[in-house]
């Protein structure tokens, strides 16, 4: 029952991981189309790769090159807004703008309506099954009518979704009009290309890039005075097709967002739960194959008298190993069940909804087990049969030097692994608390943001609010920025001062008391002035990276920096105040060189306007909420969704992928000893009794228990202490880079390299010093008696 334990938990890992890995990879792939799609994303000079497109470029590859056969231009995400439907107002989700090609290169079943249909006019619209049903219930969805964003749209499709895609909207709209923005320089929607079954991408992707040499480098180059090369150079922009089979997993955009509106897999979390599984199911065939061994022992002398009577090698081998591929389908049923009681937590943990009634992904796992079990199966299988008839059944069972390597290199690798575990564990721990507890630069208690969602006049409510809602005993300042902490930069720029360019430099624009409320040190200089009027206007504030990238930090007041408005055209700014770095999106991400002005100086920024941010009393936190909630619902966005969270809530939302990574290890590495302990245990039991006489002849000439102790420990910490030699190396490369997905992180800590090997050889004691204590017990006539 213990081998079939530890292998149940091995499988119990492993196949959680793999029906993770499936749900995750299955993202298009019941796409029709999927070989022949891949988006176009931008890989730039100084701004990293950006998975928007400008409006024109799609245009220009299907005209210019045979390879790509059509193209499909949208928004880059997807629209929340009240619709009317039979004069009343419902808030809907997930409206996508786009081409009206989308089932081109989205073909989702058609309930009801065609997809030419849909094509005919700009203000025809296609409905997800599932929302249409939500809406009209059981009675067809064509022909009737919805009026959102100052338009009126006839239904004429409805599509059902099956599976999962890069698109998975409720409805699906055309641009009001057709495109025509010739700004190669405006990235601003998603591209797909389609391209010929037979085509090189690699060929495509170089005669893409010729297009935006012949219209953006050249014309663009011309009119801001440099040549083409310095250009490049400096603004250089590289089109890269991308398949729709990578994106979710292995997009190469680094923007936010890059992945598309269903979001981006944790490919890295995959990756280490994949390797964490695959150590987990090897050290439970280790150890499952060491219990075997022992049990094979101590039926030597079954295998004597089978040998004696005439039983081939093969027919032993055969009849042992399907035993134990026997004992392998019972874990493999055991972990099936186990799966089922964790899938609901496992789900929570990953925010997932994995199902294991999925019949071609259950025939895989089934026949990988049944592979597993048939590996580990032949190995003791062979083990036994090698047994000589004469010796076990004189009750003298070899003890070969091979046998004994292969015993201990076993034992070894369990070590590997295990101590791989522990160190780890230790290691990530330290990096979360490190990120727990490190000084952040501001001040988040207590402080809310609530998200708007109506684009009509969002700034003007803000001020109507803020005006209204400071009046409240239990808020104590209401304000707002555009780059909200836990989130992302909403704008991006290049300043100039002297001779010194720097790109990309956030945007950050702000309201009066936003510093003041996240408790933002300004450490030189000062912050704007609301009596002031024109201190908005042509002042902006600086944090100390951008003081510092420029060689400014000693001394940034009064320094007027240029930031670029069109091709050839910039504004000059003048310094008034520089803050104290802090921490916006989390600790892999560097603190970007950042620029902090007032929403009055761009009317562009006030249009944008997307979230208000209160500070609240600790006490009636409750009531407070309710009342902010009612005064939003009534006054800012009447029939909207209201949503609120914590601003530390929030930024810990950075860090929490690598909090489940803790909780990962941590889980993991609790079964990985359990499983060593087991394996321990069998060779522990196999060693000792195979020494049992050796220690009655020990015992009869006087050795003492310590020293018989030790002789039949020594081993086991050899192997201990060989084992830790070789685990160093291996773990600080593994957890170094690991360490390397942080910006802000602690140094490799010396202390978990130390730690580990001891916690081994404590564990060495326990369990083997326990075997040997008792062997040491053992009646001296019962193993005297023949000799």
């Amino acid at each position: 029952m213990v081998n079939i334990l530890g292998l149940t938990l091995g499988f119990s890992g492993l196949l959680i991981v793999l029906l993770y890995y499936n749900d995750e990879q299955n993202y298009n792939k019941s796409n029709t189309e999927k070989d022949k799609i891949y988006r176009v994303v931008h890989k730039t000079v100084k701004s990293g790769t950006w998975s928007l497109s400008n409006l024109i470029e799609g245009v220009k590859y299907k005209e210019e090159i045979p390879e790509i056969t059509d193209q499909y231009l949208s928004s880059n995400w997807y629209s929340n807004i009240l619709i009317k439907v039979n004069g009343k107002d419902q808030f809907t989700e997930d409206i996508l703008e786009g081409a009206p090609n989308f089932f081109d290169f989205f073909p989702f079943k058609i309930i009801e309506g065609t997809t030419n249909k849909f094509k005919e006019a700009r203000n025809y619209l296609a409905i997800s099954q599932e929302q249409a049903t939500l809406l009209f219930g059981n009675k067809s969805a064509i022909g009737k009518v919805l009026e959102f964003s100052e338009r009126t749209f006839i239904i004429t499709t409805v599509y059902k979704i099956e599976g999962k895609h890069f698109f998975m909207p409720n409805f699906v709209i055309q641009y009001r009009k057709q495109p025509e923005n010739k700004n190669w320089g405006n990235y601003r929607a998603n591209l797909f290309v389609k391209k010929t079954k037979e085509s090189n991408v690699a060929d495509i992707e170089e005669k893409a890039l010729a297009i935006w040499y012949k219209n953006y480098v050249l014309p663009t180059s011309k009119k801001n005075g440099v040549s083409p090369e310095e250009f490049v150079k400096e603004r250089g922009v590289t089109p890269i097709l991308e398949s729709i089979n990578d994106i979710r997993l292995k997009s190469i955009a680094d923007n936010i967002g890059g992945a598309g509106p269903e979001g981006a897999g944790d490919y890295q979390l995959i990756v280490l739960m994949l390797s964490l599984s695959i150590l987990l199911i090897i050290i439970s065939c280790v150890n499952f194959i060491n219990l075997s061994i022992v049990s094979a022992v101590q039926r030597a002398k079954e295998v004597g008298i089978k040998k004696t009577l005439g039983l081939s090698k093969i027919s032993l081998i055969k009849q042992y190993a399907l035993e134990i591929v026997l004992l392998g389908i019972i874990a493999f049923l055991f972990s099936l069940l186990i799966l089922e009681l964790l899938l609901p937590y496992f789900n929570e943990f990953t925010n997932k909804n994995i199902s294991l009634f999925n019949f071609n992904l259950f025939v895989k796992i089934a026949l990988l087990a049944l592979s597993i079990s048939v590996f580990i199966g032949c190995i003791p299988a062979i083990y036994l049969s090698k047994f000589k008839a004469v010796e076990v059944l004189k009750g003298d069972i070899s003890r070969s030097r091979k046998g004994v390597f292969i015993r201990n290199l076993m034992l070894g690798i369990q070590f590997l692994i295990s101590g791989f575990f522990l160190l780890g564990s230790i290691i990530i721990n330290q990096q979360i608390n490190y990120m727990m507890n490190k000084e952040l630069g501001f001040n988040g208690d207590q402080v809310i943001v609530a998200n708007m969602n109506d684009g009509n006049n969002p700034y003007k409510k803000y001020l109507l609010a803020k005006k209204e809602m400071v009046k409240h005993p239990n808020i104590d300042a209401v304000t707002s920025n555009s780059s909200v902490i836990g989130g992302f930069l909403t704008d991006m720029t290049a300043v100039t001062f002297k001779d010194i360019t720097l790109q990309p430099v956030s945007i950050n624009t702000i309201d009066y008391n936003f510093l003041n409320v996240m408790d933002i040190k300004i450490l030189k200089g000062r912050n704007y002035k609301e009596d002031l009027a024109s201190d908005t206007i042509n002042n902006i504030i600086v944090n100390e990276t951008l003081a510092r990238r420029l060689n400014i930090y000693d001394d940034p007041i009064g320094k007027e920096i240029n930031i670029p408005t069109g091709l050839t055209t910039k504004v000059s700014k003048n310094i008034i105040g520089m803050v104290k770095d802090y921490n916006l999106q989390g600790f892999e991400t560097k603190i970007f060189p950042t620029i902090y002005r007032h929403w009055n100086s761009d009317d562009f920024a006030r249009r944008m306007f997307s979230s208000i941010q209160f500070k609240i009393k600790p006490n009636n936190i409750e009531k407070t909420l309710s009342y902010i909630k009612s005064y939003w619902s009534e006054n800012i966005e009447q029939g909207y969704p209201f949503s609120t969270s914590f601003i530390n809530e929030r930024f810990a939302r950075t860090y929490q992928k690598y909090q489940k990574q803790q909780t990962l290890f941590l889980v993991l590495s609790l079964l990985v000893i359990i499983i060593s302990l087991l394996g321990l245990f069998a060779l522990a039991t196999l060693t000792i009794q195979q020494r049992l006489k050796e220690v009655a002849i020990r015992k009869t000439l006087g050795a003492s228990v310590k020293e018989i102790m030790f002789q039949l420990l020594q081993n086991f910490l050899k192997i201990v202490i060989i084992s830790s030699v070789i685990l160093i190396p291996i773990a600080y490369y593994f957890m170094q880079n690991w360490l390397e997905n942080f910006v802000y992180r602690i140094d490799m800590p010396l202390l978990p390299y130390i730690i580990t090997p001891i916690i081994l050889i404590v564990l060495v004691f326990a369990v083997v010093g326990l075997k040997a204590y008792k062997a040491t017990k053992i009646d001296l006539i019962k193993y005297l008696k023949f000799e």
